[in-house]
């Protein structure tokens, strides 16, 4: 189930990890470059800065130029900070003192391939962005003004200007800075192509962080609609804000929306970051399964997104400095929840939480180190400045595994749905069918399933509760799986190796080798009844009770896993009934089975869908060794049950009232496949078909007999009706009629095992049977058993004083069959001839004969007969 489908759903995250190691690598490149203009532009440069701030932003240059007292710093150094003022700095450039760039070197002249250099201010959220370059003589000249100027997209994502180098060997510029966003404001000097570098590879980590969550958001709305878990649309609605959040911060968002767009984006800013964390936070709870877990915790986090909700609305009726200042106030209280959530799952299920866990220890560090440095806090780097988008990137990577881990769980919890009971916790039946199975496709032809059934539980439970019921069955389970834990003929059923399975019964079940079984039977299920008795004690009293134990062995008692259980279960509740209360199953059982309802439901179905196969054997004439007939024997191979024994099926046709269908389909059939072998072999044999007592009273029965004859166009004197019983119906009036109507349009009736049940001499005394048919009983071994063969010979004798001929059902050897034509016996029919065959291999069968004559010549004493 899981895992070719897992195997895809792990492959976006490692798709996921690809992209982001490729996006280490580029902010690998970007540091360097940062630090390489850092090094260089200290070796032939000197750098001096200044700054002065404007707390009323009403200061304009001529102002600040005459009266503004100016505080050296390093032009990174200046105390950005959270409140409405205006920045200004002086910048002043001293590169090769004394010399002018065309006296420079031509070694040191490579080193400025281009006469400027690129000033970039690191903030896309800057109202404003003026730079002035201040001369002894002239007037300051406006270089750069970023509310002015017609910008490109570039430029709204890193405001630059280039400062040209004159040939005085010094150059001074006045900068004025107020920004809308953060206060940190970092500044770089780079040349010209390093800027370019430096720009074309911070647009790549955004197109794969782009590559990223678009990845992880269609592999969720993917998950969305196989599962219809709403715990995947709160995570694109996470990516979604973190996405719009990023956007604005690092101005990246320029890259595919117009100004309008980013405008908004950029206004409500904060707003963004209230739906980031309140996503983020609904996340983690339906992510854990709080809400499966009825833990307190649940409707308190619900309790504070819905305050966190509020909060985000009222926070736009505030100006953008009183948003910040809120947003900052709640965002610890949500990382204190948020890993509470996270660590109390993490302690009752580390494998189910660990990736997760790991996930929010990138994000955790990021939003605590980009905060920092916006808020001047922390000193600037490419990487310190963008931590949160690195922090995004990493914890969308581990959290597609942790989704994959998920699902992985989820579908391991539906298996053990499936495998297990949710109250009590035991295998169920499916996995005892599944280890019988695979011992069928292993050809392990000698095992046996076997049911514990706890004596009189059925009733003592109306009298316990749920819980009581629950454990004494736990209980039992422990007991028995600790008795078979080191015997190596119990086989495991399931991958924990667990050896037991409960059915639906209050029954235990189990499948044991007999090969690998050294222990005698009789003594391992008193270990079991002596384990059962054990347990047996409910709410501190000791009942005198063990089990009953039922026991179907492949392949005598079913040939296939439910076949078998069902049988075994049958032993079981045969087992009340028994002094040793354990016992082996036997056919005649499956009459009173539970399970009758529901094959007489299947029986329907098979008759409907023509779901039955007919067999024939063979019958010999034993005078001159030539196929005379073949008896039809239906058989069902049930789509579930696999094989079902006829006196199963038969027995549940009669009591459900499927008998006059099934027998009509029966001879429909047979006389169909008889007129097909007439016509394929040439062979003008009989053919004998077994009938229903139950048949002969059914109104219409002579009428669609003699329909179905004419049809298949054969001839009524080739058609033997063997009569069954399984209630006399010597005395009913109108079988005798119909048996008589049978026998006027030329079918042959025959009285089927003679001897047994209610075949008996009054049978034959008052009904016109023409056919006598002694039972497989006294003909098996017949020779070898005197009572057996003084029975068998005073049958065949005094049906042929009644002028019957005479069938024997059972011959299994040469002198079976050289006794029976001894005795003057007619035909023969059994396994030493042929077993019942489908009508492919019968007809087969029939042409391997020479003259419809079986190979072996006979010799034989016969009392003739009149038919």
């Amino acid at each position: 189930m899981i895992f070719p489908e897992l195997s895809k759903k792990i492959s976006t995250a490692i798709v996921a990890l690809i992209l982001f190691a490729i996006t280490l690598s580029f902010v690998s490149l970007v540091n360097d470059i940062d630090q390489k203009n850092i090094d260089e532009f200290n070796s032939p440069f000197t750098i001096n800065s200044s700054y002065f701030i404007d707390k009323s932003n009403n200061a304009d240059i001529n102002e600040v130029l005459t009266s503004a007292q100016f505080i050296e710093s390093n032009i990174n150094s200046i105390p950005y900070a959270l409140a409405e003022q205006s920045y200004w700095i002086k910048l002043s450039l001293h590169y090769p003192i004394g010399k002018s760039l065309l006296s420079v070197n031509i070694q040191e002249r490579r080193a400025y391939e281009n006469e400027h250099l690129v000033l970039m201010a690191e903030h896309s959220m800057l109202d404003s962005f003026i730079v002035y370059e201040l001369g002894a003589i002239k007037a300051p000249t406006i270089l750069f003004d970023k509310s002015l100027t017609d910008l490109e997209v570039s430029q709204n994502v890193y405001p630059a200007v280039n400062l040209e180098l004159n040939q005085f060997g010094y150059s001074e510029y006045l900068i004025k800075l107020k920004s809308s966003g953060p206060p940190n404001i970092p500044l770089q000097l780079f040349k010209p192509d390093d800027f370019e570098q430096r720009l074309l590879l911070s647009q790549l980590i955004y197109g794969a962080f782009i590559g990223i969550l678009l990845i992880i958001a269609i592999y969720n709305l993917v998950l969305f609609f196989a599962g219809k878990d709403k715990v995947y649309l709160l995570y694109i609605g996470y990516l979604i804000s973190a996405f719009a959040v990023l956007s604005s911060l690092t101005g990246y968002g320029y890259f595919l929306f117009s100004e309008q767009v980013m405008h908004l984006l950029n206004q409500y800013l904060i707003f963004n970051d209230f739906l980031l964390i309140i996503f983020l936070l609904l996340f983690t709870l339906f992510f854990l399964r709080y809400d499966r877990l009825n833990h307190w915790a649940y409707k308190v986090c619900i309790g504070f997104v819905a305050i966190i909700s509020l909060l985000a609305l009222y926070s736009l009726s505030l100006d953008e400095l009183a948003q910040t200042k809120l947003f900052f106030s709640i965002q610890p209280l949500f990382y204190i929840v948020a890993l509470y959530l996270i660590f109390n799952r993490l302690k009752q299920d580390f494998s189910w939480a660990r990736f997760y866990f790991l996930s929010w220890l990138p994000l955790f560090v990021g939003a605590i180190i980009q905060p920092m440095v916006l808020l001047n806090q922390l000193e600037y780097s490419f990487l310190t400045g963008h931590a949160f988008l690195f922090a995004i990137m990493i914890e969308v990577t581990f959290m597609a595994f942790a989704l994959a881990e998920r699902i992985r769980r989820s579908e391991q919890e539906k298996l053990t749905m499936i495998a297990y009971h949710q109250s009590n916790h035991l295998p169920r039946q499916t996995n005892l069918e599944h280890k019988i199975n695979e011992i069928l496709k292993d050809d392990i032809q000698d095992f046996t399933v076997i049911v514990i059934k706890p004596e009189q539980f059925q009733r003592i439970e109306l009298y316990i509760d749920e819980q009581t019921r629950v454990k004494f069955i736990q209980d039992l389970n422990q007991k028995l799986s600790s008795l078979f834990r080191f015997n190596d003929a119990v086989l495991h059923t399931t991958d924990q190796l667990e050896k037991l399975c409960y059915l639906e019964n209050c029954s235990l079940a189990m499948v044991i080798n007999n090969v690998d079984n050294e222990q005698n039977i009789e003594l391992f299920i008193h270990s079991i009844q002596q384990a059962v008795q054990d347990v047996y004690s409910i709410k501190n009293l000791k009942l005198p009770l063990s089990a009953f134990v039922g026991l179907a062995t492949y392949p005598e008692h079913g040939s296939s896993s439910a076949s078998l259980i069902s049988n075994a279960s049958i032993a079981a509740s045969n087992a009340e009934t028994s002094q040793s209360k354990w016992t082996y199953y036997a056919q005649k059982d499956s009459e009173n089975s539970p399970s009758s309802i529901q094959l007489a439901i299947d029986l329907e179905q098979a008759i409907t869908h023509k779901g039955f196969e007919l067999f024939h054997q063979p019958q010999i004439d034993l005078k001159t060794n030539k196929v005379c007939s073949s008896e039809c024997l239906i058989r069902w191979n049930h789509p579930v049950l696999g094989a079902i024994y006829p006196d199963v099926f038969i027995a549940i046709a009669e009591d459900f009232g499927l008998m006059p269908s099934l027998t009509l389909w029966v001879v429909e059939t047979a006389l169909t496949q008889q007129a097909r072998l007439t016509e394929h072999t040439g062979l003008n044999h009989m053919v004998s078909i077994n009938i229903s007592g139950k048949d002969l009273i059914q109104a219409n029965f002579i009428d669609d007999v003699a329909g179905i004859i004419s049809r298949c166009d054969i001839k009524a004197e080739k058609i033997i009706f063997e009569l069954t019983e399984s209630i006399s119906f010597a005395q009913n009036n109108i079988a005798i009629n119909t048996i008589e109507k049978l026998i006027e349009l030329g079918i042959t009736i025959s009285i089927d095992d003679f001897g047994t049940g209610y075949s008996s001499l009054s049978q034959i005394n008052q009904l016109p049977f023409q056919e006598l048919k002694i039972d497989r009983e006294f003909v098996e071994d017949v020779c070898s058993d005197i009572k057996r063969k003084v029975i068998a010979e005073t049958a065949v004798k005094m049906a042929k004083g009644l002028g019957l001929e005479v069938v024997a059902e059972g011959i299994n050897s040469a002198l079976d069959e050289e006794t029976l034509r001894s005795f003057g016996c007619d035909i023969g029919q059994g396994y030493f001839y042929a077993k019942p065959m489908s009508y492919d291999d019968y007809l087969e069968w029939l042409n391997n004969l020479t003259n419809g004559q079986i190979p072996k010549s006979l010799d034989g004493e016969f009392i003739p007969v009149d038919k």
